[in-house]
């Protein structure tokens, strides 16, 4: 909201400068973002009188004029159309600057010398306007500076009004605001309608049929107006508010607006089929309705319309339609001043996309009281600006008046939340300044009986806020909060979190975090689009749905690291995933960890050459990882591979799955442009937290030796490694305490089919030293149990 203070001054006197006004109103809540100086682009231009208008001896189109400034006479060439003699126009004489820094002197034009000139908006830098030298008020005194007459110097605050207080966008409202925190007295500026005999309820008719779309819908009806360009005060406050001047009529009604916050449309009664005004929802058959700008805009069973007795003529509270604006050739306007539910507006104008001044207003609620004091100054404007009558008599549809509650505050209460000391005398004063009157209730109680213009509020500690405004929240006593804070001891899912990131970012892996919201053609890549979630108001086609996966965004991560020449990446995240579910209107959130390999194994180097990632590479780093997190009893099967691996496994902690890895198929990457293998794992969180023994806090060193024996057992090529490790750990207890894999061989004497695995085998016991003698008897107790269970045979 952008306010004149000049404009500030016709409703209270200001006793304090600009600066300081800004902070205290930043400091009242209504945070002032920017303060500007305006300054008028000329000096030296005084008020002159043209005494004496002849044409010029040698162009037709040129006069040559008398122009006195109280001081002394000056011959002036000059060629508006407007020049007459008898008139007051802004004069510049010899030596004074113009806009863009124009100096003034006397010149020779067609033969004839002009001391000075007469002057146009345009050449003061006050608008675009040329046709004719400025209009000016005709009582001001010869002599006197224009900038200084006309009031152009002003300074304008750019007010942030927060979505709960409405009635501060309007010079009024921030009026009331600074006249209770200057202690001054609030002005209203005095309404005065001359109507005519006529009654308009003889011309006009309004009908509401949505009471509760339209709960207040008051019209006044003019006649015999012209329309014109509007006066330069007029047209000089709404340049400065930010609003471009249209005509006189129109004018008015968005000076009202920003003057009361009242939105108001001007009709062209004339255009109105039978006079009526019917607020009502769409017909069957209505289904589109062309509004000011031209546009053609959709209708639904929601929108609220305004219509005369046949058809649609404006949106309720958005923007007007074509078929009923002030044109050039109005003579009679019906002024529109209602009240609209604001939800109502709000969802018509988020579905159509459509802000407009009045719908911004519409949509945070204005005050349904000031509906007609606003249309009796609108009225009173435009009769004065159109040179028009108002036929006497408004029409008011009321049917069902809002009820404004009444609020109790206790002074104790009041005290104990700002940690001041008030007495109710003291709350009553800072209340009643900002138009919140307050009555004794009981000893400690006060009444409120909240305006109008206040729907903010709503309960006591609304009004409690307000007496903190008021008194400054600087006034009210710093103290430091006491009690015990205990830091919360992280969960077992928060600790597993974490390690999970340490391991993989000492693999070399980057964490990212992506958009929950991705567009389809992410969605896409692993054929998943059908099955996202959709958003019904995207902020635009680059979020256009929740993504059910992680890995479409870890590779679009990917691509774009490939496009800046980075080609060994390795990358995880560990986030939500959002899975819709059947007959449920909330998507169900997991928690999973994707990462992906992509390049070379590692860094290429004199003792290393470059080579590429694989799937041993892959699976060692999702074994650390799982062997880090304490998930014991991990397997690798090939069975059910997801459609957009080519090859992999899937990852299994006993009987629980934990996901997939694998490599991502070829048409994947060459979508991607990717050129090479790309190789992901996919674990789902839940379950790693749920497969995870708890973190050892100690765990002593061992004190007595272990004992190694190495075994090579014959099988089947499809009994995978971790079959037989799982096998050497059931059958090895309660003595071995680890077997690790070191040799795969597959080949002559080993016969087809068939391969060897190799392990070390470690055995110990944590309260003695085992005895050779021991260790045989039970690793050849486990060589027969790995033969009855396995059909392994010892190589």
């Amino acid at each position: 909201m952008r306010l004149s203070l000049n404009w500030l001054k016709d409703f209270v006197d200001l006793t304090v400068e600009a600066a300081v006004l800004a902070d205290r109103l930043t400091m009242a809540g209504l945070e002032v973002e920017a303060v500007e100086a305006v300054v008028p682009e000329f000096s030296g231009v005084v008020v002159g009188k043209v005494t004496r208008v002849e044409p010029h001896p040698q162009a037709d189109r040129l006069q040559v004029a008398e122009v006195a400034d109280g001081a002394r006479t000056y011959k002036v060439v000059c060629g508006a159309p407007n020049v007459a003699p008898g008139r007051l126009y802004p004069f510049a004489p010899p030596g004074a600057t113009l806009s863009q820094d124009r100096k003034v002197k006397a010149a020779k034009l067609r033969g004839v010398v002009s001391e000075g000139m007469l002057l146009a908006e345009d050449e003061l830098g006050l608008s675009a306007d040329h046709t004719g030298l400025m209009e000016i008020p005709q009582d001001i005194p010869l002599g006197r500076d224009v900038a200084a007459a006309l009031n152009l110097a002003d300074t304008v605050l750019e007010v942030a009004v927060t979505p709960n207080r409405p009635d501060c966008l309007s010079v009024l409202g921030l009026a009331r605001e600074v006249a209770a925190l200057i202690r001054q007295p609030l002005r209203h500026p005095e309404v005065l309608v001359s109507p005519d005999p006529e009654p308009a309820s003889q011309r006009a008719k309004i009908t509401i049929l949505d009471p509760i779309g339209c709960p207040r819908y008051a019209a006044r009806l003019l006649v015999d107006l012209t329309v014109g360009p509007s006066p330069f005060w007029l047209r000089r406050r709404l340049q400065l508010a930010g609003l471009r001047a249209i005509n006189n009529l129109v004018d008015v009604t968005n000076y009202v607006l920003l003057e009361f916050g009242q939105p108001l449309h001007a009709f062209d009664f004339e255009r109105l089929q039978g006079g009526e005004i019917v607020v009502r929802r769409p017909h069957g058959g209505e289904r589109a309705f062309v509004t000011l700008d031209g546009q053609e805009r959709p209708l639904d069973g929601e929108t609220l319309l305004i219509c005369d007795a046949a058809q649609p003529v404006a949106l309720a509270g958005i923007m007007g339609g074509l078929e009923s604006e002030v044109t050039g050739a109005t003579r009679q306007v019906l002024i529109e001043s209602a009240y609209f539910n604001p939800p109502t507006i709000r969802r018509t104008a988020k579905r159509l996309g459509l802000s407009t001044e009045a719908s911004y207003r519409f949509e945070r609620g204005v005050d349904p009281d000031g509906v007609i004091h606003a249309l009796e100054r609108a009225t009173q404007l435009m009769a004065e600006v159109g040179r028009g009558m108002a036929l006497s008599g408004r029409l008011d549809e009321y049917p069902n008046p809002i009820y404004h509650p009444r609020l109790s505050l206790r002074v104790s209460r009041t005290n104990e939340v700002l940690g001041t000391n008030f007495s109710k005398a003291q709350v009553s004063r800072l209340l009643k300044r900002l138009h919140l009157p307050a009555v004794e209730a009981e000893a400690d109680t006060l009444e409120v009986q909240v305006p109008s213009f206040r729907g903010d509020l709503e309960r006591e500690i609304d009004l409690i806020e307000e007496v903190a405004r008021l008194s400054g929240y600087e006034e009210i006593p710093v103290t430091l909060p006491q009690g015990e804070v205990a830091t919360p001891r992280p969960g077992p899912e928060a600790r597993l979190r974490q390690e999970a990131k340490q391991l993989l970012l000492g693999q070399g892996f980057f964490e990212v975090i992506t958009y929950a919201f991705q567009p389809e053609r992410l969605g896409a890549l692993l054929g998943e689009a059908d099955a996202a979630l959709r958003l019904a108001n995207p902020l635009s086609e680059e979020q256009a749905q929740m993504r059910t996966s992680l890995l479409p965004g870890l590779l679009d991560s990917l691509r774009r690291n490939t496009l800046k020449q980075i080609l060994d990446v390795r990358l995880f995240e560990l986030s939500k995933v959002f899975v819709p579910q059947t007959g449920a209107d909330l998507p169900r959130e997991e928690q999973w960890l994707t990462g992906l390999m992509y390049g070379a194994r590692e860094e290429a180097s004199w003792l290393a050459g470059k080579d590429p990632v694989d799937f041993f590479g892959l699976k060692g780093v999702v074994e650390t990882l799982l062997d880090g997190l304490l998930i014991p009893e991990a397997a690798f099967h090939r069975e059910d591979l997801p459609v957009y691996l080519r090859q992999g496994a899937i990852i299994y902690a006993g009987d629980l799955k934990l996901g997939c890895l694998g490599e991502l198929k070829p048409e994947i990457a060459d979508r991607l442009d990717l050129e090479g293998a790309v190789w992901v794992f996919n674990l789902k969180f839940e379950a790693m937290t749920a497969a995870a023994q708890a973190f050892p806090l100690y765990t002593p060193l061992p004190r007595y030796p272990a004992a190694y024996r190495d075994i090579a057992l014959v099988l089947e090529d499809a009994v995978p490694a971790a079959r037989v490790a799982q096998a050497l750990y059931h059958h090895g207890r309660p003595y071995l305490e680890e077997a690790r894999l070191f040799d795969v061989y597959s080949g002559d004497p080993i016969p087809p089919g068939k391969r060897s695995l190799a392990f070390r085998l470690s055995y110990r016991d944590p309260a003695r030293t085992l005895t050779d003698d021991l260790v045989n008897r039970h690793h050849e107790a486990l060589v027969k149990a790995l033969a009855k269970d396995l059909g392994a045979q010892l190589r």
